[in-house]
């Protein structure tokens, strides 16, 4: 398929990718959303350049205005379900063409907070497939498999389409770094049909605990 083709196919898949990230609500409080967002300390985030390197530059940062870290979870969270964060932050890098890269960030009274978000979280991802069959939601996941590791965190590889578009899958490769109170998910989209590389998470979970361990610990 030409790239034209694939990007007038994969069009509403930023969109329709919420159902990974998180399903988007019927309406959302930016009012809300801003307030809890004020409340995090915005140097948290990662720069562009901190990101995971790709084959294509990052441009700079949106910053949601609609997150709702209360409700909002990483991928495959169960939308809508009590997170137990007191604060969020959410930012999207995007690349031209091929890669978005969600830094979304949560912030918990406390550690345990923290920690039960997490486990909640590795508990939704059991059911992540059962939960997004084909032709059953706007979105398929076929396999989420762990990719191997960076500064001693996971990543995992989740590999997802969709509907109608079944069989032109995409990747999101998923580093979680719980670390004080607070949680950041660096939650890489790739676009490219087919297997490709792991990619390289190290820099980026290092500059991660940095910032957490600085700010929130």
């Amino acid at each position: 398929m030409h790239l034209p083709a694939v990007r007038a196919a994969l069009g509403g898949v930023t969109v329709v990718c919420a159902m990974l990230l998180t399903a988007l609500p019927a309406t959302a409080s930016a009012a809300s959303a801003s307030t809890a967002q004020a409340e995090v300390d915005r140097a948290v985030l990662l720069t562009k350049a901190d990101q995971p390197p790709v084959s294509e530059s990052y441009g700079e940062p949106w910053v949601n205005p609609y997150f709702e870290p209360g409700v909002t979870g990483p991928t495959c969270w169960e939308y809508g379900r009590d997170t137990g964060a007191s604060a969020g932050v959410s930012a999207r890098f995007s690349t031209p063409t091929w890669f978005h890269s969600y830094n979304d960030v949560w912030v918990f009274p406390n550690a345990d907070g923290a920690a039960a978000f997490e486990r909640q979280w590795r508990a939704d991802l059991a059911t992540c497939v059962d939960r997004n069959r084909p032709g059953e939601t706007g979105s398929v996941v076929y396999d989420i498999t762990g990719a191997g590791e960076a500064d001693g965190v996971e990543v995992l590889r989740v590999t997802a389409a969709t509907n109608p578009y079944s069989t032109l899958t995409y990747h999101f490769w998923v580093a979680l770094v719980r670390q004080g109170r607070a949680v950041y998910a660096v939650q890489l989209l790739d676009y490219r049909h087919g297997d490709p590389q792991l990619m390289p998470f190290d820099g980026t979970v290092a500059k991660i605990k940095a910032k957490l361990a600085e700010r929130y610990p």
